[in-house]
């Protein structure tokens, strides 16, 4: 039977994970359910208890401080057949090659995507989503319809898929330049909150605009199409927003991207690190709780006061916010990291 708690609130941070189908942060779940972050972990992590003592097919589960619902491992290879198979990182980068550049051969997918591309093939042919058809020494690839249903094409012919993945023009605000541009994306940059001439003669023209979390309503106001609005607050969140950018898209340039992961993941383990042992924090703002969740460090209400630089309030560390639009997206996340880290060294 469900506890008392997995009433109200806790409900609903059940439903989130639910709906999500996919793991979110502590910061995620908050930004979904309209609550504080320590109370959405609270109910997350009571979630994660009430599961494991239900033993049921289904678990709730905590992982490097995001929280998933998902089936059961002990039961999944049992069900997998009925549910919609997720597409790993590394092998949606294969098949976005595919996609873009069909018929390819197989001898060239491996050029590009390295001999890796060799197993891919195997799962992308086991899930339908590509045809390969014995042409002399090599394999011409293809995609299906069930790629096209996998990613909601009206139409299946290789030359539509080919033109539709090619053809998504992109857009972004001055924010996210500097990670379009490591993704190797053609992009135009837009204002879509206050926009001149210019700017509402772009936006016409694109099919996906990428902005900040939240100003989506300021953005429709001017714009109708597809937008995708990317946290980049955290090294965790820029690393998710990255690849749905890359998925939503189909166009990233597959080793940038890749290369990009891995050095978001070696710079995430540096700080983590680094951060290792260090004293407790107050964040006085949901964005520097957000950062002190993905360095590790404990949040307390008698902990380290904390603040962004913009507020004015009065705290021992001042996080920076106002940074220049063309800093790359990188060292903007650093220079806020390296502030709380310093700060709580020095204190």
């Amino acid at each position: 039977m469900p506890s008392v708690e997995a009433s109200g609130e806790a409900a609903v941070v059940e439903a989130a994970l639910f709906a999500a189908g996919r793991p979110l942060t502590a910061a995620e779940i908050a930004e979904l359910t309209d609550l504080p972050i320590r109370v959405a972990m609270r109910f997350a992590d009571s979630l994660v208890r009430e599961y494991s003592e239900r033993a049921g097919g289904i678990e709730v589960r905590e992982s490097e401080g995001r929280y998933v619902m998902q089936v059961r491992s002990t039961v999944a290879d049992r069900v997998s057949k009925v549910g919609p198979q997720e597409l790993d990182p590394p092998l949606l980068r294969t098949l976005a090659v595919i996609a873009r550049h069909q018929p390819i051969p197989q001898s060239e997918l491996v050029r590009v995507r390295g001999n890796k591309s060799y197993g891919h093939v195997r799962e992308l042919l086991e899930r339908g989503l590509i045809r390969a058809e014995k042409e002399g020494r090599t394999k011409i690839i293809t995609t299906t319809k069930g790629f096209a249903e996998y990613f909601g094409l009206d139409f299946d012919d290789p030359d539509f898929v080919r033109r539709a993945m090619e053809g998504r023009r992109l857009g972004v605000t001055p924010m996210y330049r500097s990670l379009a541009e490591r993704m190797g994306l053609e992009y135009d940059v837009v204002n879509p909150y206050s926009p001149g001439r210019n700017d509402l003669v772009a936006m016409k023209g694109l099919d996906l605009l990428v902005i900040a979390p939240g100003y989506a309503e300021r953005a429709r106001e001017h714009y109708s199409a597809e937008l995708l609005e990317a946290g980049v607050r955290t090294f965790t969140q820029l690393k998710e927003s990255a690849a749905l950018i890359a998925e939503r898209s189909g166009a990233a340039d597959p080793a940038r991207t890749a290369s990009l992961l891995e050095e978001i993941d070696v710079l995430l383990a540096g700080y983590r690190e680094r951060a290792r042992g260090a004293r407790p924090i107050r964040p006085l703002s949901p964005m520097v709780e957000e950062i002190a969740l993905d360095l590790g460090v404990p949040t307390v209400e008698d902990g380290v006061p904390a603040a962004p630089d913009y507020k004015g309030l009065e705290a021992e560390i001042q996080v920076p916010t106002h940074q220049p639009y063309d800093m790359d997206i990188l060292e903007r996340i650093k220079e806020r990291y390296e502030a709380i880290l310093k700060g709580l060294a020095e204190g």
